[in-house]
């Protein structure tokens, strides 16, 4: 399996500032989409809300999980945002949430989709702090190295 630093890049990083879940997940689509030139933007984020809608991918300690899978893409796709201020998110903990990583993988790859989502879940859990205190996409981007 990649590496986390082979699923996201220092382009794929962004700052939110958006007042809601929508909205910020919304941001974070356009930012791929940006990233990727993945085209369709309302199919990936309409996939993102149609998860969010079974369970919030916000797991807690300010952090939420978006992901969903797509048949239009080959191979997974990641991005970063941070919040600083926090966003509501309906989390588990009903805490708002600071950092979000969305995960956009092909349909086809249920178990390397599972291998990352466990991997971003450790990055986030034993990079929390340092996520939140750069504030560059290249300092962000160093710290996937070891995921």
């Amino acid at each position: 399996m990649k590496s986390l630093s082979r699923l996201i890049s220092p382009d794929r990083i962004t700052w939110l500032d958006q007042d809601n879940k929508i909205d910020c997940l919304r941001g974070l689509v356009q930012c791929l989409s940006e990233s990727e030139e993945l085209g369709n933007e309302d199919s990936i984020f309409d996939a993102i809300m149609e998860r969010e809608q079974l369970l919030s991918t916000g797991f807690g300690l300010g952090l939420a999980i978006p992901h969903a899978k797509l048949n239009i893409i080959d191979d997974f796709i990641v991005g970063l945002a941070i919040h600083r201020d926090g966003v509501p998110f309906d989390s588990l903990d009903d805490q708002p949430v600071h950092i979000l990583v969305m995960i956009l993988g092909p349909d086809q790859k249920q178990d390397e989709y599972l291998k990352v989502l466990s991997r971003v879940t450790a990055f986030l859990k034993d990079k929390r702090e340092d996520i939140l205190s750069l504030e560059d996409n290249e300092e962000l981007y160093k710290l996937t190295f070891d995921y």
